[in-house]
């Protein structure tokens, strides 16, 4: 799968236009570390999280070469509350059972002033690979889980991708 990935989908095209180096990033449902080998170069630290530890022994081969900081984890559950910049979700959160519980552990993860950075198929047309198109979600399926974000910025993964980065929405009291 990840040499049909580094066809289709170009990491350092767009990354390098989302983030800045020292963030502590969550990769959340990293699989194999497709992803994770790029998010290493801007992060103080990586958690690689993912529920299938033969992906997670993968994404540490991947990463074993590298002196940055990164922990594989099964769960988010070992993550300090307020604590990462970005949550990144690549092809990942339309396989998730429980997305309301996924939702809230992001939340209780991400800094406030944090973002998501959502990469995943897009919802019209079957290329015959990828996802069935019944579990394919679109920006408005993400804004349905993701009630206190808005869209801040979209961007282009590939040609079978769609890309969008949310921000929490700024809530002023009267």
């Amino acid at each position: 799968m990840i040499p049909f990935k580094k066809r289709t989908e170009k990491p350092n095209s767009f990354l390098q236009k989302l983030l800045k180096k020292g963030l502590v990033i969550a990769d959340i449902g990293c699989g194999r570390g497709f992803y994770a080998q790029y998010l290493i170069k801007y992060s103080s630290m990586l958690y690689c999280v993912d529920i299938d530890k033969e992906s997670l022994k993968s994404t540490g081969e991947l990463l074993e070469k590298t002196e940055k900081h990164y922990k594989l984890l099964t769960s988010t559950r070992k993550i300090r509350a307020d604590s990462v910049d970005v949550a990144f979700l690549a092809n990942s959160f339309h396989d998730i059972e429980d997305k309301r519980k996924a939702y809230t552990e992001i939340l209780r993860i991400l800094k406030r002033n944090g973002m998501v950075i959502v990469i995943d198929w897009k919802k019209n047309g079957f290329f015959g690979f990828g996802p069935p198109p019944q579990i394919r979600m679109d920006e408005a399926d993400y804004l349905k889980y993701f009630k206190r974000f808005k869209i801040s910025k979209r961007f282009y993964p590939g040609k079978y991708h769609f890309g969008i980065v949310l921000k929490r929405k700024i809530i002023r009291n009267k």
